[in-house]
C-alpha cells in the first residue's frame, strides 16, 4: 500500500511552468488533493515540451505531465468578479495556496499574502519567485535560466575552465527549488495543525542556487577559484577520466593517503606510490597536472567496463559518467522506481522521472496523465456548493472552462 501522509490536505495550485507545478506535484504525490487552477488557455508550460522534441497534445504531453500528474484540473477566469468569488470560496476551504505568479500580479488579483491572511488566517500562502522579495531585482521575471543559473555563478563556474558558460538544462533549477518549497509547506502544515493558523512560505530560484553552491560561496572567500579544469582538479583522485572507448568515469577518492597506493596498484603503477611528487594528499594536490596526466594514460588503456571492474574490485569510489538518456535503462533507477513507465491518454508510453521522496515503500504514485484544462471544474464547483444551474451559467458566461 502506498503511504500518503498528506491525505486530507487541500492545495490550490496557481502556478505555471516548472518550479511551482513541481512543488504541488510533490504534495500531490504525498497524498494532498491538489487543484490545478488555470486560465482557459492553460498553463504556458503545456507548450514547453515542443522545444525539447516532445509531443504537446492533449492526449500525450510528457513534459507537462511530469510536473502536473496526480492533480485535478480547474479553469477559472480570475479577471471577472464571479471568478474571483469562486477562487475565494476555494481558498476558504483549502489548507494551502501555492503560486509562482509575481507579487504584483497577485496583488492586482487580491491574492497577495496580506489580503488573504486577513480573509483566511488559516491559510498557508506559499510562493516561488525568481530573486526574492527584496532588493533591486525583486520584480524581475525569474526563470531558472536567469535566476538560478546565471546570477548565482552556477552557469559560469561549473563549466570547464576557458570554455563557454553552461547551456542550462530546462527545469533543472526549478525542480530543485520545488523540493525546498514543498518541505517549507510541510513545516507550515505542522504549525497549522497545532495552532490553526497559516503563514507565509517563500523560496526563490536565486536563493536556492546560492544554497546549492553554499560550500563554494564560503571557499571562494579564501582563495578557491572557479571555474576549474579537470587538468588541474581540486584533487587528482576526485576527477573525470576518459577510457579507451571514449566513455568517461568519475573517480572520487576522498581519503587520498589511504587509497592512493591501492589505486596505483590496480592501475599497475606502483612506481607512483613513493614518488615524492604524489606520495601525500598535499603533494598530490600541488602536482595535480602531472599526476592527472599519468592517470589519464592508464585509463586510456581500458574500456569503461574494464575500468569499472578494476575499480570495483579494489572498493574504490567511482561511477560511470552517463547521459540523461542512459538513466531510463539504468537498473539502479529502475529497481528503486526513480523512473517508471506510464501510459499516456493516447495509449503511448513514456518513462517518467518520479518525485524523489517516498514513504514506507518504493511504489511509484502513478497517474495516467496530467489533467486537461478544466477537466474537473464541474466536479470541484459541486464540492464547494454550487448548483448545476449556477455551473451552467458560469460555463456560458466564460467564468469557468471545462474540458471538451
Amino acid at each position: 500500500m502506498l503511504h500518503k501522509p498528506l491525505e486530507g490536505v487541500k492545495v490550490i495550485d496557481l502556478t505555471y511552468f516548472v518550479a511551482g507545478p513541481g512543488t504541488a506535484k510533490i504534495l500531490a504525490d504525498w497524498g494532498a488533493d491538489v487543484i490545478k487552477v488555470e486560465p482557459s488557455f492553460g498553463d504556458p508550460g503545456r507548450k514547453t515540451g515542443a522545444t525539447m522534441m516532445m509531443p504537446i497534445e492533449e492526449d500525450a504531453n510528457p513534459f507537462y505531465t511530469t510536473y502536473n500528474a496526480n492533480k485535478r484540473g480547474f479553469s477559472v477566469n480570475l479577471k471577472c468578479e464571479h471568478g474571483l468569488e469562486i477562487m475565494d470560496k476555494l481558498l476558504s476551504q483549502a489548507n494551502v495556496f501555492v503560486s509562482s505568479y509575481r507579487t504584483g500580479a497577485l496583488k492586482r488579483l487580491g491574492l497577495d499574502f496580506e489580503t488573504l491572511a486577513e480573509r483566511h488566517p488559516h491559510l498557508i500562502w506559499a510562493q516561488v519567485n525568481g530573486f526574492g522579495d527584496y532588493g533591486p531585482a525583486k520584480d524581475n521575471p525569474g526563470f531558472d535560466t536567469v535566476a538560478f543559473w546565471a546570477r548565482s555563478g552556477t552557469m559560469l563556474d561549473i563549466a570547464e575552465k576557458d570554455t563557454s558558460p553552461i547551456n542550462p538544462p530546462i527545469g533543472f533549477g526549478d525542480a530543485t527549488t520545488s523540493c525546498s518549497l514543498a518541505g517549507g509547506i510541510c513545516a507550515a502544515l505542522y504549525h497549522q495543525a497545532k495552532t490553526g493558523k497559516g503563514q507565509k512560505v517563500m523560496v526563490s530560484l536565486f536563493g536556492q542556487a546560492i544554497w546549492n553552491a553554499s560550500s563554494l560561496i564560503a571557499s571562494t572567500q579564501y582563495g578557491d577559484e572557479y571555474p576549474k579544469t579537470r587538468k588541474d582538479a581540486v584533487s587528482p583522485v576526485i576527477n573525470s577520466y576518459k577510457c579507451s572507448d571514449g566513455k568517461w568515469i568519475f573517480l572520487s577518492i576522498l581519503e587520498y593517503d589511504r587509497y592512493f597506493p591501492t589505486l596505483c596498484g590496480v592501475l599497475g603503477r606502483e612506481d607512483l606510490i613513493n614518488d615524492e611528487r604524489f606520495a601525500t594528499a598535499v603533494s598530490g594536490k600541488k602536482n595535480a597536472p602531472a599526476l592527472i596526466a599519468e592517470i589519464d594514460k592508464e585509463f586510456a588503456k581500458h574500456t569503461q567496463e574494464e575500468m569499472i571492474q578494476i575499480l570495483t574490485s579494489a572498493d574504490i569510489a567511482h561511477e560511470r559518467i552517463q547521459h540523461f538518456s542512459d538513466v531510463i535503462s539504468d537498473p539502479q533507477a529502475l529497481e528503486n522506481k526513480y523512473v517508471v513507465e506510464d501510459t499516456n491518454r493516447d495509449g503511448s508510453k513514456t518513462i517518467y522521472a518520479m518525485t524523489p521522496i517516498k514513504f514506507g515503500n518504493i511504489e511509484a504514485n502513478l497517474s495516467r496523465t496530467s489533467p486537461l484544462i478544466g477537466e474537473h471544474s464541474e466536479e470541484i464547483l459541486k464540492e464547494i456548493g454550487y448548483s448545476e444551474n449556477e455551473i451552467g451559467d458560469f460555463i456560458q458566461e466564460g467564468v469557468i472552462a471545462v474540458s471538451k
